[in-house]
């Protein structure tokens, strides 16, 4: 069931010992927003534990410094909760028998459609980032803003709003972040990590992605489909993919970009938009979701397949576009 930030508090209050889950090929948002949480919790006196079935990224490695990260399920009986997850996709390396079991007592996101197995879900899908989300938490909770737990909570926000220039960017983002620069943090080199350290595999990944950008229906629609090569590259892993998702949408008139690779033995594909198509509606026709501006999917199939499907889904919308224009 749908709950509020009320009911929310009410129900962490309640109990005390607890379990967060974050979601594999860990971004800032959601580490940041379960240390933010643990913070809260621990300070309210509860007993947390942090899970991620994922190593952290190396440029992510300044927010869980000093903190122990779990990568198996720990033994014991606990509260869980999962922050930034909308999907059991997103919990990939967990053991599959315990995934299919897997529901949580409580789930925290801020994606438009959320489809994880989960008894109380607040989903917030007007915040850019769930950072901002557990910033309100820890607030109403009466804990109060420090640079150990602010570092944390102005990761996760700037990350998912793109530095605060995404449309999901609103005006309680930036007075949130304005309390959160308050205490002294480092701002300039936490956006600095997030936005501008670049592994030797991104790199090799940028330069793929430039050399395989295909454009459609005049130029408003752009794809890019990584080369196995590169993609196997053994100073390749997911959170450099991760990091190039945004490259097709920024050549100058696109409005719809694709990024196509080979993830185990399916097809994953990322959305973005630009203006105004609603990507989360695309993702959705082929099992997927996300947000408007940025969303994904998964194919059982080939990377040439899936690419001729989401032009025909595209087909429509674009050519009358193009007819029109």
């Amino acid at each position: 069931m749908e709950i509020t930030i009320k009911e929310c508090i009410e129900f962490l209050k309640s109990n005390d010992n607890y379990l967060i889950f974050t979601h594999a090929a860990p971004d800032a948002d959601t580490l940041g927003s379960g240390l933010a949480l643990k913070y809260a919790l621990e300070k309210s006196g509860k007993q947390v534990k942090l899970y991620n079935p994922d190593s952290i990224p190396a440029r992510l490695g300044f927010l869980t410094e000093g903190t122990e990260v779990f990568n198996r399920i720990p033994k014991g009986e606990y509260t869980l909760v999962s922050v930034d997850i909308a999907s059991p996709a997103m919990l990939k390396g967990l053991d599959r028998e315990y995934l299919e079991n897997l529901v949580f007592d409580l789930s925290i996101d801020h994606h438009d459609i959320n489809s994880v197995n989960t008894k109380r879900l607040l989903c917030l899908s007007g915040y850019p980032a769930v950072g901002e989300i557990i910033a309100d938490i820890t607030k109403l909770m009466g804990v109060p803003f420090d640079k150990t737990n602010s570092l944390w909570m102005y990761a996760a926000i700037s990350a998912d709003s793109g530095c605060f220039r995404y449309s999901s960017t609103r005006p309680e983002t930036l007075i949130t972040a304005a309390e959160l620069l308050q205490t002294g943090i480092d701002f300039a080199k936490i956006n600095r990590r997030i936005f501008e350290c670049k592994t030797k595999g991104q790199l090799a990944l940028e330069k793929d992605a430039y050399d395989n950008l295909e454009s459609f229906f005049d130029g408003k629609v752009a794809i890019v489909c990584l080369s196995d090569r590169v993609l196997d590259l053994d100073y390749v892993d997911e959170n450099d993919v991760d990091q190039i998702n945004n490259i097709p949408r920024q050549i100058a008139d696109v409005e719809v970009s694709a990024l196509i690779r080979r993830y185990g033995d399916e097809i994953k594909v990322s959305f973005r938009s630009n203006d105004y198509y609603d990507v989360a509606a695309l993702a959705k026709s082929f099992g997927g979701g996300g947000h408007i501006h940025a969303a994904g999917c998964r194919f059982k199939t080939s990377v040439k397949d899936a690419k001729e499907k989401i032009l025909e889904a595209l087909k429509k919308d674009f050519e009358n576009t193009i007819k029109n224009g």
